[in-house]
C-alpha cells in the first residue's frame, strides 16, 4: 500500500513546483511592464503629460441650498423658493477686460454700462461673492455666456439660484425678516464656523432665529477645467439639500387685518386735530408709527404683529440696493426696520397703572372696599401733578380708578408706597414695592420671544436711578453748560449734574405709577401682562415658531413655556379685571368705542406724554369669554396719535371685529379725547 502512493507525491509535488514558477515569472512580467511604463511617462512623455497637467485644473462649485419655507397655522405659505437664472460679475476676474466685457455684456443684456456698474454698486453682498445684476435671464442668454465664457466673458457667471419669494408681498415683513450674505464679524464668531463668505443668512425676524433650521446643506460639484477656463467634465457632484420648513403660529387674515387696521387708524389720527394744549404742539397728530400685537393668551402664540411703517423684503431678494438700504436708514422715513412690537420701548402712560393697583392691593394699601379722593390736582414736595381730567371726581374704589382712570389716585398710592420705603433705616433691606410688582408682571426684562431685537424695557428705581446716572452724569454736566445762569433748565441739569441727580424721588415714583417717567415697556410686553390677567395669572414666553418641519417628514413643535406667575391672588386680581371690564362701558374712558360692542372687552386705555412730543396713544384689550372658541389679546399703540381712546381703541375694536365676524367694512372713526 505505501509503495503505491509514492508516485502520487512525487507528480503532486512536481505539479506545484511548476505552479509557482509560472506565477512567479508573471509578477516578474507585470512589475517589468509597470516599470517601462513608468519610464516612458516620466522620460519619453513627460514633457507633454506636465505641459496639459499645467492646462487642467479641478474647480470647486459651491452649490446654494434651498432655504426652508414658512407657512402661516393653516399652511399658507408665506415664503417659498423660487430658482431663476442670475447673471453676475466679478470685475477682479476680468482683469485689463474690464470696460470691453462690460460694454458686450450690456450689449447682450439690453443694459448699459453705466446701469451694470450702478447695479453692481448698489450689491451690497460679499467681496468674495460675485456681484448679481440681472435675474430671470433667458435661457438662450445663459447657455451663450457658457459658451463663451473664457473668451468674451471672463469673470460673469450664469447661475440657477434658489431665491426667496414672498407670496403676499409685505405682508408681516416684520416677523418674516428677510435675508442677506453673512457678514465678516459674523463669519469671526464660533456659531458661523461652518459658514463661507458670501453665504445667505437671515438678517431679521423668524429668518434669522431659525437660522439653523431654514438653513440647508450647501451642495459642492467638482468640474475640471483647462487653462481658458472651459469646463471639460463633471468630477464629483453632491447635490444641496434644502433646509426644514416652518410653521408659524401666525394667522395669515389676522395678520392682514391687524396691518390694515393699524394702517387706517393712524391715517385717521394724522386728520385729527391736538387740542391738548398742555400737551401736544397744536396742529394735526403726526402719528408717524405704531405696532399692534395679537396674542392667545391661554399660550402666548402671537396670531399677528404689525408694525408701521413697514418694508418691502423682496428688494432684498439677490442683495438690497444702496438706494433702498439709504431709504431704510434715513430718519425722515421712520426707520421702517425697525419692528415696534418688540424692538422700541416707550412709556406706557395709563395702561401701567394695571401694576400700580396690583401693588396696592399686594402691600395692603387698598382693598375692594377702600375709597380714596380723586381730586383735579396732587400737590407733593412742592409740585403740582394735574390729572388728566382735571377736575375733581370724588372718593372712589380702586376698580372705579381703574375705570375712570384717575391719576391723582394712583398718585397718592404712589406717595404711600415711596414713603413706607424710604422710612427703613439706611443699611437695612428694603422692598420697592411698585418696582418689584413691576417686574413680577415682566416689564424690566425680555419676554424671550422668539424674533430678534427685542429690548427689556425699563422699570426704574433706586438702584436702577443710580446706576443711570453715573453713566449719564458727564452728559448732564455737558448740558448744563448750554444753558444761561438762573433758567430753570440751568438749575434742572445743575441738580442733574451733582450728586443729587442720582437719587430716586417721590417724584419719580408718582411719575411711575400711571406708567410715565422713567417706565418703559413694548407693546409686547404689555400684550403679554395683560394676558396673563386673562387666563389667570400665568406669564408665558410669547412665540411665533409653531413647529420646524423636518425634510424627513418629522416635526419637531416649538413648546410653549410658561415662565412665571402674576404676584397676586387670585381675588385681587379677578377685581383689577373687573375694572377693567368697565373700561369699555358707556362710563369708562373706551365706553365711546367699545360701549355698543356685542361681546364683552376688559381693556385699558393710555396715553403717554413725552414732550415736547405729542401724546403716544395706547389701548390694551381681551375678550373674557371666548367666542367660538377664540381668545384673544390685542394692543395698539400710535406714536403721537393723541389719546388713546381717541386712536388706538378704535384699532383694536376693528380688530376684534374681524376676528369675530362682526363687519368692520365702515373706516374707522375717532373714539372720545380720554386718558
Amino acid at each position: 500500500m505505501r509503495t503505491s502512493q509514492a508516485p502520487a507525491s512525487a507528480a503532486e509535488a512536481e505539479s506545484t513546483r511548476l505552479r509557482l514558477t509560472f506565477l512567479s515569472l508573471l509578477v516578474v512580467s507585470l512589475f517589468v511592464l509597470l516599470f517601462a511604463r513608468l519610464w516612458f511617462l516620466q522620460v519619453m512623455a513627460g514633457e507633454r503629460y506636465a505641459e496639459a497637467a499645467e492646462g487642467n485644473a479641478v474647480r470647486t462649485i459651491s452649490l446654494e441650498a434651498a432655504r426652508g419655507r414658512l407657512f402661516d397655522r393653516d399652511g399658507e405659505l408665506l415664503v417659498r423658493n423660487r430658482y431663476a437664472q442670475v447673471v453676475s460679475i466679478q470685475p477682479s476676474e476680468m482683469g485689463d477686460q474690464t470696460e470691453a466685457v462690460l460694454a458686450d455684456l450690456a450689449d447682450l443684456l439690453g443694459l448699459s454700462v453705466d446701469e451694470i456698474k450702478r447695479r453692481a454698486g448698489n450689491s451690497r453682498v460679499s467681496p468674495f461673492r460675485p456681484k448679481p445684476i440681472d435675474f430671470d435671464v433667458p435661457d438662450d442668454i445663459v447657455f451663450y455666456i457658457h459658451e463663451n465664457a473664457s473668451t468674451r466673458y471672463p469673470g460673469v457667471y450664469a447661475e440657477r439660484l434658489p431665491l426667496r419669494e414672498y407670496p403676499h408681498g409685505d405682508l408681516a415683513a416684520h416677523l418674516v425678516g428677510y435675508t442677506g450674505q453673512v457678514s465678516a464679524e459674523e463669519l469671526a464668531l464660533p456659531e458661523f464656523e461652518d459658514y463661507d463668505p458670501g453665504d445667505p443668512i437671515g438678517w431679521a425676524g423668524v429668518e434669522r432665529t431659525y437660522e439653523s433650521a431654514l438653513r440647508g446643506v450647501e451642495g459642492r460639484r467638482q468640474v475640471q477645467v483647462n487653462a481658458r477656463g472651459d469646463v471639460l467634465g463633471d468630477v464629483q457632484m453632491v447635490e444641496p439639500e434644502p433646509g426644514s420648513d416652518l410653521r408659524l403660529t401666525i394667522d395669515l387674515q389676522a395678520q392682514e387685518l391687524a396691518e390694515e387696521a393699524l394702517a387706517d387708524g393712524i391715517g385717521v389720527a394724522r386728520r385729527q386735530h391736538d387740542t391738548d394744549d398742555g400737551v401736544g404742539r397744536g396742529g394735526t397728530f403726526a402719528a408717524p408709527a405704531g405696532a399692534v400685537v395679537v396674542m392667545d393668551p391661554r399660550d402666548g402664540a402671537i396670531v399677528a404683529m404689525a408694525s408701521y411703517p413697514t418694508y418691502d423684503p423682496v428688494r432684498f431678494v439677490g442683495g438690497v440696493g444702496q438706494d433702498y438700504w439709504d431709504y431704510l436708514g434715513d430718519p425722515g422715513n421712520d426707520f421702517p426696520l425697525i419692528n415696534r412690537a418688540v424692538a422700541a420701548s416707550y412709556p406706557p402712560g395709563s395702561v401701567f397703572k394695571v401694576v400700580t393697583a396690583a401693588a396696592a392691593l399686594e402691600y395692603g394699601y387698598m382693598n375692594s372696599a377702600t375709597q380714596l379722593p380723586c381730586p383735579g390736582t396732587f400737590e407733593y414736595n412742592e409740585s403740582v401733578y394735574a390729572n388728566w381730567t382735571r377736575r375733581d371726581s370724588g372718593p372712589m374704589d380702586l376698580a372705579t380708578a381703574l375705570e375712570q382712570s384717575c391719576d391723582t389716585v394712583f398718585y397718592q398710592l404712589a406717595q404711600a408706597m415711596y414713603e413706607d420705603e424710604t422710612a427703613v433705616p439706611e443699611g437695612e433691606p428694603f422692598v420697592e414695592r411698585l418696582s418689584e410688582e413691576a417686574r413680577g408682571w415682566g416689564f424690566g426684562q425680555r419676554t424671550e420671544v422668539d424674533l430678534p431685537g427685542e429690548r427689556p424695557g425699563v422699570v426704574p428705581g433706586r438702584v436702577w436711578r443710580r446706576e443711570f446716572w453715573q453713566n449719564a452724569r458727564d452728559q448732564y454736566c455737558s448740558q448744563a453748560q448750554t444753558y444761561r445762569s438762573g433758567t430753570y433748565e440751568r438749575q434742572l441739569f445743575d441738580e442733574l449734574c451733582s450728586p443729587q441727580g442720582a437719587a430716586w424721588r417721590g417724584g419719580d415714583a408718582v411719575n411711575m405709577s400711571i406708567g410715565q417717567g422713567d417706565v418703559q415697556t413694548t407693546p409686547l410686553q404689555v400684550a403679554n401682562a395683560f394676558a396673563a390677567i386673562a387666563n389667570g395669572g400665568t406669564l408665558w414666553s410669547p412665540h411665533v415658531g409653531a413647529e420646524i418641519l423636518h425634510r424627513d417628514g418629522t416635526a419637531e413643535p416649538v413648546e410653549p413655556e410658561p415662565v412665571g406667575t402674576l404676584p397676586i391672588t387670585p381675588e385681587n386680581l379677578a377685581y383689577i379685571e373687573a375694572g377693567l371690564v368697565r373700561v369699555t362701558q358707556p362710563q369708562g374712558t373706551a365706553g365711546s368705542v367699545f360701549g355698543d360692542f356685542p361681546v364683552q372687552i376688559a381693556g385699558k386705555t393710555g396715553t403717554a406724554e413725552i414732550k415736547p412730543k405729542q401724546p403716544f396713544a395706547w389701548f390694551v384689550g381681551y375678550n373674557t369669554e371666548p367666542v367660538e372658541g377664540q381668545e384673544y389679546v390685542i394692543v395698539a399703540m400710535v406714536e403721537e396719535g393723541g389719546g388713546g381712546s381717541q386712536t388706538a381703541a378704535p384699532i383694536v375694536r376693528r380688530i376684534f371685529e374681524g376676528l369675530f365676524g362682526l363687519g368692520g367694512d365702515a373706516p374707522i372713526t375717532p373714539g372720545a379725547v380720554t386718558d
